[in-house]
């Protein structure tokens, strides 16, 4: 059988008694709710992002109309491996890297909820929006979203 050229991205979470850690790759997003505000905690990876545009250029790829070589519109995934054949490079530097972008938050009392989405949710709602919708749905009207 050969081999799938099919990808995915892929955003995961580990959460210890004090921290939250975040590791994603690709345009999957994690979002932490923290005293009603949106708080980053991963970063979609586009070819047209500064510093994935200057690895996939360094390992002979190129970036057309927001797409890796013209086709693939993010930049790191699993899988895809027709972006991962070069011998001479480390996974984390192929032209569409499998190396997570790790970050990692502290634990606090104003620490609510973390939102684990795909680019569908992304595409139609800021990180804001989606912490505003799930305070109104987890407070059910309690928890003014009114911010000054």
């Amino acid at each position: 059988m050969g081999r799938s050229f099919a990808g995915c991205t892929a955003t995961v979470i580990l959460v210890t008694q004090t921290e939250i850690i975040c590791a994603n790759a690709g345009d999957s997003r994690t979002v932490l709710g923290k005293a009603g505000r949106a708080l980053d905690m991963s970063e979609d990876h586009k070819p047209e992002n500064a510093k994935e545009s200057e690895r996939i250029y360094r390992s002979g790829g190129f970036v057309e109309d927001g797409r890796v070589n013209g086709a693939l519109a993010l930049s790191r995934a699993l899988g895809d491996f027709e972006y991962k054949s070069s011998p001479t490079l480390s996974p984390k530097d192929q032209v569409v890297s499998c190396f997570p972008e790790v970050r990692t938050e502290q634990i606090d009392a104003a620490v609510q909820f973390v939102i684990l989405a795909c680019d569908g949710i992304w595409d139609v709602k800021t990180n804001q929006q989606a912490v505003d919708f799930m305070m109104q749905k987890l407070y059910k009207g309690t928890y003014s979203t009114t911010r000054t």
